[in-house]
């Protein structure tokens, strides 16, 4: 008579050993600390993009505003005869730009109303009085247009680490923060800053590329 089989030998298995669980869960911990870097970086490119597209529309309506006012451009605020409100520069372009969104960088968590500053140097502040006074400008002043900026990124005190959000004018390298409303650029997107230059063209630079280390300090700011 022929033995009978070992039931064991023709059971299906029905579950993982411990040994292949953990296997299976270090894969898993492998995978994810290669592809979660990558998926970041990703993420923020793509919101630097976003950001650089922001400062192209509001470099734009910047350059319509001026081309309605006879090559004038605007202030970067001034008080309201009639209202006697202050208004500023993003409130004058909203004929040209009607998506406020675009005031602020994706990746700005501090900023509520604007995440970008003109240049001070070429936008006079009407409302300014701590600050020597400069009569709005017109575009034929500027002789290198490619080569000063028109706006970018604001946010950061002297330092340029310390958070100052909120504010609305972007400050040559050897000038002073005289006002709350006046900052340093900002390194949002992997150590660069998304600037727009008075011809309308973008950039993301690091601040060693035109903010610190300069000769003249302020040479892409004008005189």
């Amino acid at each position: 008579m022929a033995p009978m089989p070992i039931l064991g030998k023709f059971m299906s298995r029905s579950g993982f050993t411990l040994i292949e669980l953990l296997v299976a869960i270090a894969i898993i911990a492998i995978l994810a600390a290669i592809l979660f870097p990558a998926f970041a970086q990703a993420r923020e490119k793509a919101r630097q993009s976003a950001c650089m597209n922001n400062t192209r529309q509001l470099s734009l309506a910047v350059l319509m505003y001026a081309q309605d006012y006879d090559e004038v451009l605007l202030p970067c605020a001034y008080i309201d005869e009639t209202s006697g409100k202050t208004l500023l520069w993003p409130d004058l372009l909203e004929p040209y730009v009607k998506n406020k969104s675009v005031r602020l960088c994706p990746s700005d968590g501090l900023s509520k109303t604007i995440g970008y500053g003109l240049n001070e140097r070429r936008f006079a502040d009407l409302t300014d009085t701590e600050a020597p006074t400069r009569p709005v400008q017109p575009l034929a002043v500027i002789d290198t247009p490619s080569g000063t900026i028109m706006l970018g990124e604001t946010g950061t005190e002297d330092d340029l680490i310390t958070p100052r959000p909120d504010a609305y004018k972007l400050v040559a390298p050897d000038d002073p923060l005289n006002d709350d409303v006046d900052a340093r650029p900002i390194t949002r997107h992997q150590k660069r800053v998304s600037i727009s230059f008075m011809d309308g063209h973008q950039k993301a630079l690091r601040l060693g590329q035109f903010y610190t280390d300069q000769t003249p300090a302020d040479k892409w700011f004008g005189n």
